[in-house]
């Protein structure tokens, strides 16, 4: 449905369709009969034939189509970790990038509003989908028993040892659970689409 009650409807036409009958067009030289056969406007068909309006309709996107596979990748990435990105997440994201690259900023505020975020969900909508969070799983949480922490930390010392760390304490880091979220509450997160 268009934003605007005013706003024009174009009929879209498939890519490989199209090629097929522009391809029937310059085989038969019948604009008006293939036209007919396929159900598509003559002038439409005329221009794709002659190769002119053949862009894409409406305004550019902010995001070139890589840098959106990139973010769309990386936020089904963030899902599988565990780490969705809610909307305000990806608006912030999206205004930091477009602000990092310099890039003129079209946005109001300078950030992606709502109804950036519906767009580019609807454009990917094959990849990612929002849904509700979840808390951790209970067989995540019961991974915590003895048998578990003993495989750790052998593995910790194997590493420690491949890599030559008994000496090095600067090299290792340490990490507590304190800012991992467990209560998501109903906070709808974009995923990978499964």
């Amino acid at each position: 449905m268009p934003r605007r009650a005013d706003a024009r409807i174009y009929k879209s036409y498939g890519d490989d369709s199209m090629k097929r009958t522009v391809e029937e067009v310059r085989e038969s030289g019948s604009y008006k009969a293939v036209a007919n056969r396929y159900g598509i406007n003559r002038t439409t068909l005329m221009n794709h034939v002659k190769g002119m309006k053949c862009k894409k309709i409406g305004r550019p996107t902010v995001l070139t189509m890589q840098e959106e596979e990139i973010l769309v990748h990386n936020l089904v990435k963030l899902g599988e970790w565990g780490y969705g990105f809610d909307r305000l997440q990806l608006q912030c994201c999206v205004q930091d990038y477009v602000r990092r690259i310099d890039r003129p900023n079209p946005f109001h505020n300078g950030m992606p509003g709502p109804d950036w975020c519906l767009i580019f969900e609807r454009r990917w909508s094959k990849e990612i989908s929002r849904r509700v969070a979840q808390n951790l799983p209970k067989n995540w949480a019961a991974a915590g028993s003895e048998e578990v922490m003993v495989d750790c930390y052998n593995k910790l010392k194997d590493i420690i040892a491949r890599f030559d760390l008994q000496n090095k304490p600067q090299n290792i880091f340490n990490c507590d659970e304190i800012c991992f979220q467990t209560d998501t509450g109903i906070q709808k997160v974009l995923c990978k689409r499964e």
